[in-house]
Formats: structure tokens, C-alpha cells, sequence
């Protein structure tokens, strides 16, 4: 399955063509997906999996500072990561993929009278599929994010070690000194 620029764009409109999704949330993924990508020279045939997200996203927000509110980059920003983390889980199961429900955050009542949307940790909303014997271990790293640890009920002391040298290799700053 290809997993370019493109296909990841088509994708959106497939979704909302096939019912999977409402056509306006399937469109407000698609335009975030095109305008972030849209930085990149010949983002149609760019690989997706390769690319550092967080860096395009970054020349979009500079290169995009003047056309939009800093809200909106925001925004572009969120909806352009959820769209691409839920293409490629679609990438990595087909069969098994639902687009991630994208429920309202609740209003509350402000002093004043006006609603506001309930603080929320801004975090993509994804359901987790636990299988038998798996415990879901949510594990907040800074703020605003949190990392989810599906792991066995019976994860053996080998096993951590394994995982914790493994976590090691993913970091992107250099060990303390």
C-alpha cells in the first residue's frame, strides 16, 4: 500500500465516500494534511513514514505565520498529526482500522454566563484495543502528553530491562553527562 503524500490525502475522501467518517471531519483532515505537506517540494510522492513530522510542521507554521491565526497553525497542526497517526494505523491494519471518534470536549458553564469547551489534555483521542492478558498503562511525560504502555499482566523483571533499554535508544538528547 503506498504511503505517500497523496495517498494519504485520497485517503480522507475515501473515508467520508465510504461512510466511515463524517464528510466535513474527513475534509477539515484532508485540508490540514495538504496545507502542512504543502512546504514540502513534491509532497504528493514524499513517503510519509519518512518524514519528521514535528520539523514540517514547524516549516509550516513559519512559512504560514502571515496567512493564518496563531489558533489555526495550531489547529492545522493537531488535526494534520491525528490524520497521519490514523492513516497509518489504517496502513498497518486495513481491515481492522476506524477513524479515531472525535467527540466535542464537553461545555461548562463560565462565571459570566458564556460556554467554553472543557479543558482537555489536547491529546489525540485513539481507542485502544486491549487484548487478553494486557494491562493499558497510561504514563504522562510532559505536559499535555502522554505516552500508553499496553504490557502483559505478568511483565517479568527481563522483560523491563528489555523495554528500558530499548526506550533508551529513542531518545532524541544526548544522555546526561
Amino acid at each position: 500500500m503506498e504511503t505517500t503524500g497523496k495517498s494519504l490525502v485520497e485517503h480522507w475522501n475515501w473515508a467520508a465516500k465510504k461512510g466511515l467518517m463524517n464528510n466535513n471531519s474527513a475534509a477539515a483532515l484532508r485540508a490540514a494534511c495538504t496545507q502542512v505537506l504543502g512546504v514540502l517540494d513534491d509532497w504528493q510522492s514524499i513517503d510519509v513514514t519518512t518524514i519528521d513530522t514535528d520539523d514540517v510542521v514547524k516549516r509550516f507554521k513559519h512559512l504560514r505565520a502571515k496567512d493564518f491565526k496563531p489558533k489555526s497553525l495550531d489547529t492545522y497542526e493537531k488535526r494534520f498529526k491525528n490524520a497521519l497517526a490514523s492513516y497509518l494505523d489504517y496502513v498497518g491494519d486495513p481491515g481492522g482500522w476506524k477513524p479515531a471518534s472525535h467527540n466535542r470536549a464537553a461545555k461548562v458553564q463560565r462565571n459570566g454566563g458564556g460556554e467554553r469547551e472543557a479543558d482537555a489534555s489536547g491529546a489525540p483521542p485513539r481507542t485502544a484495543v486491549l487484548r487478553p492478558g494486557l494491562v493499558d498503562y497510561p504514563f504522562p511525560l510532559r505536559d499535555g502528553q502522554t505516552a500508553r504502555l499496553m504490557l502483559p499482566r505478568d511483565l517479568k523483571l527481563v522483560e523491563v530491562k528489555r523495554l528500558s533499554a530499548f526506550m533508551a535508544t529513542l531518545a532524541v538528547d544526548s544522555p546526561a553527562e
